[in-house]
């Protein structure tokens, strides 16, 4: 059986492309996660792995979409192999685990994956250590937004001049009550 994983990043992304794509594959049944892969427990992941029986073939689009790091692919093929159970990346035809050649081909391109991501990494890094030397102030901004201060003021102005209960006022003022109380402190 073709089982499916699909993965974005973020919940604002969308997962129906790959879906789709695994679902023209021959996927039965499909896998997904809207979180970063540098989070290791994964729920769809886990529950996957927990689904998955041998003679099975587990089917991505893409490797980025499942793997982490090197050592991370290595692991998780070791632990496919170990259960008799395929792996194939529809988007890279030539990894299919099954083969010799197939195996050397995944281990190479997940090194380069691995070695892009950390190149990334470190034009982060320089470009923050070069804005930090010109005094370029980062992270997020200090103080409250204008339009934060205009919800707590009507919050507050209902709750003290009006009675209003203060979890009342903070609804009607569109400001959690947590924000009122770090406001007011």
């Amino acid at each position: 059986m073709r089982i499916g994983y699909a993965r974005v990043s973020t919940q604002e992304q969308n997962l129906d492309p790959q879906i789709n794509v695994l679902t023209e594959f021959g996927c039965e049944r499909i896998f997904t996660d809207k979180i970063s892969s540098t989070i290791k427990n994964r729920t769809g992941l886990m529950e996957l792995k927990n689904h998955l029986r041998s003679g099975d073939i587990l089917v991505v689009y893409k490797i980025d979409r499942i793997f982490r790091s090197l050592k991370d692919m290595d692991e998780l093929i070791e632990w496919l192999k170990d259960n008799h159970i395929g792996f194939v990346s529809i988007s890279e035809p030539a990894f299919d685990t099954t083969s010799a050649n197939g195996n050397f081909l995944l281990h190479i391109f997940s090194a380069v994956a691995e070695f892009e991501r950390n190149l990334i990494s470190e034009r982060t890094k320089l470009g923050l250590e070069n804005a930090r030397k010109r005094k370029k102030i980062l992270g997020r901004p200090k103080g409250i937004k204008p339009e934060t201060k205009e919800k707590f003021d009507y919050a507050k102005h209902l709750f003290e001049n009006k009675n209003v209960p203060i979890e009342k006022a903070c609804k009607l003022a569109g400001i959690s009550k947590a924000s009122y109380y770090r406001i007011l402190n």
